[in-house]
C-alpha cells in the first residue's frame, strides 16, 4: 500500500474519501458490516465517491449540496441499509460542495482545503478493513447443557442451530 500524501495535486475524489473517513455514520456501517463483505463494501464506497465526483464534475461550481446529499442517503439506504435520521448527510453534502467550489479555485484554493482537511482527526482517505466477527463462539460446557445444538458457521456467515 502506497503512502498517502495530501497535496494540490491530490485527485479531488481522496478529498471526498477523507471526509468519509471522518463521518461517524458511515465507519460505523463499515464495522459492523453493513454493506456485506469487505470487498462489496469496498466496491461500493469507491462508487459512492465516484458517483459524487462525477455529479459534482457535471454540475460545475453551481452543483446543489442536496443532490450530494441525496447521493448519499440512498447509498446508505439502499447499500448498507440505513436510514440516516440526522442531518449528517446534509452537512456532508454541503462540506464537499463548498470544498469542491474551493478546489476549483486553484492553488489559494485547494491550500485552503489541504489545510481544513488536515485538521480533521484522520486526515486520509478510507480505507475498508476486513470485517471483524461479532459472534459468540459456546464452548462445549455450554453447549451440552443447553436444549440446543450449534453447527458449525457455514460458509454463508450463518450458524445452523437444531433442537435435541
Amino acid at each position: 500500500m502506497s503512502v498517502f500524501i495530501l497535496n494540490e495535486n491530490t485527485n479531488f475524489e481522496h478529498v471526498i474519501g477523507v471526509l468519509f473517513n471522518n463521518w461517524t455514520a458511515l465507519k460505523m456501517a463499515i464495522d459492523h458490516g453493513m454493506g456485506g463483505t469487505t470487498e462489496l463494501m469496498h466496491y461500493k464506497v469507491s462508487d459512492l465517491i465516484q458517483n459524487i465526483h462525477e455529479f459534482l464534475q457535471k454540475s460545475g461550481n453551481e452543483s446543489c449540496w442536496t443532490g450530494v446529499s441525496d447521493i448519499i442517503e440512498d447509498v446508505m439506504d439502499v447499500g448498507f441499509d440505513v436510514i440516516l435520521e440526522d442531518s449528517s448527510a446534509d452537512d456532508l453534502g454541503k462540506h464537499i460542495c463548498q470544498f469542491y467550489c474551493d478546489w476549483n479555485q486553484a492553488n489559494v484554493g485547494r491550500m485552503r482545503v489541504i489545510d481544513e482537511l488536515r485538521t480533521l482527526p484522520i486526515p486520509i482517505p478510507i480505507q475498508i478493513a476486513p470485517v471483524k466477527s461479532t459472534r459468540v463462539k459456546q464452548n462445549k460446557e455450554e453447549s451440552s447443557s443447553s436444549d440446543e445444538e450449534l453447527e458449525p458457521e457455514a460458509e454463508d456467515g450463518w450458524t445452523v442451530v437444531k433442537h435435541k
